[in-house]
């Protein structure tokens, strides 16, 4: 999606909540993804990131708009594919 879409000024990142001990494996998945965004790992405790997030664990996906308000939040709760978040964010990156 990135790819498909950073021109229309989506911007995408990924966010790691694996045991910082784990950071070259994601790393590795990472590269092996083309995932060439901002990727960040977070070294906090589930109860911190899942508060702070406001979600209840991976995967997740959270859209903004381009004010920077969040409009939807994407979690296993309610299964999604990521033709589901494309679907979602096309209307949006047509306004301006």
């Amino acid at each position: 999606m990135h790819k498909k879409y950073a021109q229309d000024g989506l911007v995408c990142m990924s966010i790691n909540v694996d045991d910082k001990d784990d950071a070259a494996k994601a790393l590795a998945f990472l590269k092996k993804q083309n995932a060439d965004f901002g990727n960040y790992l977070i070294d906090e405790t589930p109860e911190v990131w899942s508060k702070r997030l406001d979600v209840p664990g991976p995967p997740s996906v959270l859209i903004y708009d381009r004010s920077g308000k969040k409009v939807k939040t994407f979690t296993t709760e309610d299964p999604f594919t990521y033709a589901d978040v494309e679907k979602f964010i096309e209307p949006l990156l047509k306004q301006k």
